[in-house]
């Protein structure tokens, strides 16, 4: 028989006698007390008149003036209410007194208000100041303040000579801006030049020097070029007037300079393409120069950044310290690291030079290695003959 059975019958066998005398188990051994916890609530719940929530706020910051809203639990609660409903209300005098102190404080407030000189109140709605506006953004016309021009290209460049030719170009401009003392970010402003300076700049080249000054550094092709060019980077910044004046000046240039070898090869009416057909650069000694000098080194990011479309992130900014490590963050974002694990250590030289180490593109299994050996048809055979396989 169970224990809980055995109990049940114990008990009804001994309350045969008299029913009246039967006690349940809760009340022989009495109900338990309520925790002291929800004695001192009851307690003190009618005497405190500070809100739970502003005592659990109290209690949870260890101060009696916690930081904070007074009640931001979002009023008062269930118990709050139930309980300001046993408080004693006040009396009606005393609420009349306190209305009238409240009425005597606007009524001076007001006073005040009138008696300065400066106030001046509005009667209509002239020369009030108007947030917004009251009809549709659309039935306006577009103001200056409203046009957007895009600082960079709308298409990233991507292949290896027009990022060479990008990063050329900016060289090329920076050297020019800073042996005619200019500030070096002005040269963005110019988006794009035209075909014959262009062709002037292309044509320019790139020595470092030792002291890694970039002023000294151009080599320009001829007498010819170099006064057009530093006659046209003069002007950046200035009147409309003198720009036409250097497009002009450049022409004339032009005219007697040496024939360029790579021509572009787009049609007049065909689309252009960015440098004006241009593959790859002439002298590849602009990758050497230094970017040891903050100033100089956000001038040219930001001018690359400008002409090639691809944004340089902070921690890359901080690594670059010459021309070529910004070209090369350039190629490696246009030609990611291939996904595949195979496939990357395939590049590495060092693990294909070792003898005991080979590289596969899949997971090799037994029979992939049967192949390799020359014994996977004799295993095969074997296992025809004896019925195994078809």
């Amino acid at each position: 028989m169970r224990p809980s059975l055995r109990l049940l019958k114990l008990e009804a066998s001994s309350l045969q006698g008299s029913r009246s005398l039967y006690v349940c188990t809760v009340c022989q051994h009495e109900a338990r007390p309520r925790p002291l916890i929800a004695r001192q609530f009851l307690r003190n719940a009618s005497s405190n008149t500070t809100p739970v929530t502003e005592r659990v706020r109290r209690k949870i910051w260890g101060t009696d003036n916690p930081p904070g809203l007074k009640d931001p639990y979002g009023g008062e609660g269930v118990f709050e209410r139930k309980f300001r409903k046993n408080q004693p209300q006040p009396e009606e005098g005393a609420q009349a007194a306190e209305v009238a102190s409240q009425a005597e404080h606007e009524h001076a407030s007001a006073e005040e208000v009138a008696t300065d000189d400066t106030y001046e109140p509005a009667t209509t709605w002239e020369g009030l100041t108007r947030v917004g506006h009251l009809g549709e953004w659309s039935n306006y016309a577009p103001s200056e303040a409203d046009t957007y021009h895009s600082f960079a290209l709308n298409k990233k460049l991507t292949k290896k000579g027009q990022l060479s030719l990008a990063a050329h170009q900016a060289a090329v401009e920076l050297c020019l801006m800073q042996s005619l003392g200019k500030p070096l970010t002005s040269v963005c402003n110019v988006a794009e030049h035209e075909k014959p300076v262009f062709k002037l700049l292309w044509k320019c080249k790139v020595q470092p020097t030792e002291n890694g000054q970039w002023g000294n550094a151009l080599v320009y092709p001829n007498k010819e070029a170099q006064d057009a060019l530093i006659y046209i980077f003069e002007q950046i910044g200035g009147q409309p007037q003198a720009a036409a004046a250097a497009a002009d000046a450049t022409e004339a240039a032009e005219e007697d300079a040496e024939a360029v070898e790579y021509e572009e090869t787009a049609e007049v009416d065909g689309p252009r393409l960015p440098f004006f057909g241009y593959q790859d650069v002439k002298d590849s000694g602009f990758l050497s120069l230094p970017l040891n000098d903050p100033a100089l080194k956000f001038a040219y990011l930001k001018r690359l950044s400008q002409l090639s479309g691809h944004f340089f992130p902070d921690p890359v900014i901080h690594s670059i310290s010459t021309v070529q490590e910004a070209v090369n963050h350039m190629q490696t974002v246009v030609q990611p690291k291939p996904k595949k694990l195979a496939e990357h250590l395939a590049d590495n030289e060092s693990l294909l030079s070792l003898p005991n180490v080979k590289l596969f593109a899949k997971r090799q299994k037994p029979s992939d290695k049967d192949e390799e050996l020359g014994r996977k048809k004799i295993i095969e055979n074997e296992l025809r003959a004896r019925g195994l396989i078809e």
